[in-house]
């Protein structure tokens, strides 16, 4: 399989997600969601880590590297997780732009590269995030009217993107491997949703349709997403494949189009168009140098 298939794979299924949750949240409190996409996700990466090998790896960690990854778990995983699906609970027919928004998460990479690695603050850096707040500010506002409505949805999908760009930082710090280490940051996640479950009280009994949902959510974009994504980062150009994930969000318009009947906005397409070049200037910059992130 070439590596463009690979990478074919997580835009395709990671595009479901927007799909899925607005279709979810309208059924289901977010918590149990969250809750059960986790439990999901957690059997099926015990298998893939069984079958790759890679569950030898967990017994080469210490308990300094298992503290470390726990933390990860729980301060980048979790709050990405509990905000996005909320975004969605909060305004499921604006999936499209929530999900938008939280593709600001290069440019919070880039700015806490800034802040936390110390990296250069350059002219081109600067034009980057000057692109993403123009990109997310026509998304907030539509057709030059702010939905003060939806407002706590984007801000919602926004927070998140911070605590994806911020779990990204520090999983440079100390790598691991892909697969054996994303196993224990769920395992941790898991926790505090189990928590919040427990303590929200009255769950919902999910439809046959919500299972089928969530399973598809939990046990295969979620997972099957990012071992594809790890095999094309190995076997493909990194740069390219790190460039060619951006067609997720458009392809996220495109299915709840043809799946859900919602209507592509123009502003949408220029709002994501320029949210996306503020993170590839800063991408192609970097690759220049020969350090591409």
């Amino acid at each position: 399989m070439s590596h463009k298939m690979y990478i074919a794979v997580p835009v395709l299924l990671w595009a479901a997600t927007p799909l899925i949750l607005s279709k979810l949240t309208y059924g289901l409190p977010v918590s149990q969601i969250n809750w059960l996409v986790s439990a999901l996700s957690l059997p099926v990466l015990i298998l893939v880590n069984v079958f790759t090998g890679k569950y030898r790896e967990l017994f080469s960690y210490n308990r300094k590297d298992y503290a470390f990854m726990f933390l990860m778990g729980i301060i980048g995983i979790f709050p990405y997780t509990a905000l996005y699906y909320f975004a969605f609970a909060l305004s499921p027919s604006d999936a499209g732009s929530i999900n938008i928004i939280n593709y600001t998460w290069p440019v919070w990479v880039i700015i806490l590269s800034v802040i936390i690695l110390k990296e250069t603050l350059t002219w081109k850096t600067i034009a980057g995030i000057l692109l993403s707040i123009a990109g997310v500010y026509l998304i907030v506002s539509g057709n030059n009217t702010f939905k003060a409505g939806n407002m706590a949805a984007f801000i919602s999908a926004g927070t998140a993107a911070f605590f994806w760009g911020l779990f990204s930082i520090l999983t440079k710090y100390k790598s691991y491997e892909p697969l054996s280490s994303l196993l224990i940051y769920n395992a941790a996640a898991f926790i505090p949703f189990s928590a919040i479950v427990l303590f929200a009280g009255n769950p919902v009994s999910p439809s046959p349709e919500d299972w089928f949902l969530l399973i598809i959510l939990g046990s295969i974009i979620n997972v099957l997403g990012y071992l594809f994504w790890i095999l094309a980062l190995r076997h493909g150009n990194t740069s390219r494949v790190a460039t060619l994930i951006y067609l997720t969000p458009f392809f996220a318009l495109i299915y709840l189009y043809i799946f859900n009947g919602t209507k592509i906005e123009l502003f949408q397409f220029i709002g994501l168009a320029l949210i996306v070049s503020g993170s590839l200037i800063q991408k192609i910059t970097k690759i220049k140098r020969g350090k591409l992130s």
